[in-house]
């Protein structure tokens, strides 16, 4: 118990500090000579270096090293070195903490979406799936990037938890209960969410 407590201590920091590195920051400030913390919306994310820089090619590098931040450390502990998943749940939160609250970057950073897409790919492809679908749904009926995004973060638990009353396995990676997994992808969830208090607050104020 008190390897798997270490083990636990030790990775969390790590993974932390991984998704702490503040891609966008880094890659506006060395080629665009720019600081994306004070530009556009302020979010260090794919979205505003796209805004900011007015770059294509920015953007979608951002998205993609971002993405890489959650895909590649679950590749390791879960495919590679097998972890069990109740010793790597929270280091994995932890990616995203750090990806949203940059201990680099005075706690600034990105909303987590990419990232986090990264992480749960590995897990199922159909969770993705799942969340443009809402995504879609609820730009139907409101053409506003921030608020079509809380609305399918907050409705994927809940369409997790109804798809698994009809036999859905929310992952399907070996060994993890569909309760455990739901708990993950809460927390995941909570974390974007928490990033888009301050853009719903202004749109409501507009």
């Amino acid at each position: 118990m008190q390897d798997n407590t270490l083990t636990i201590l030790l990775l969390t920091i790590l993974f932390y500090l991984i998704g702490s590195v503040p891609t966008a920051y880094i890659i506006l400030k060395l080629f665009h000579k720019k600081d994306i913390t004070q530009e556009g919306t302020g979010n260090v994310g794919a979205m505003n270096s796209y805004d900011v820089s007015g770059s294509k090619k920015t953007g979608i590098f951002v998205f993609i090293i971002d993405f890489l931040k959650g895909f590649i450390p679950v590749l390791i502990v879960l495919v590679f070195l097998k972890f069990d998943f109740n010793i790597v749940l929270l280091p994995l939160v932890a990616i995203i903490t750090g990806h949203n609250f940059s201990v680099w970057i005075k706690f600034k950073g990105g909303r987590g979406l990419a990232t986090a897409a990264g992480i749960l790919i590995i897990f199922n492809f159909w969770i993705i799936i799942i969340w443009f679908v809402l995504y879609f749904i609820s730009s139907l009926f409101k053409k506003n990037v921030h608020i079509c995004n809380s609305i399918a973060t907050i409705l994927l638990p809940f369409v997790l938890l109804l798809m698994n009353s009809q036999g859905f396995s929310s992952s399907q990676y070996p060994g993890i209960s569909n309760g455990i997994f739901n708990i993950f992808c809460s927390l995941l969830c909570f974390l974007i969410l928490l990033k888009h208090i301050t853009p719903i607050l202004s749109i409501i104020r507009k």
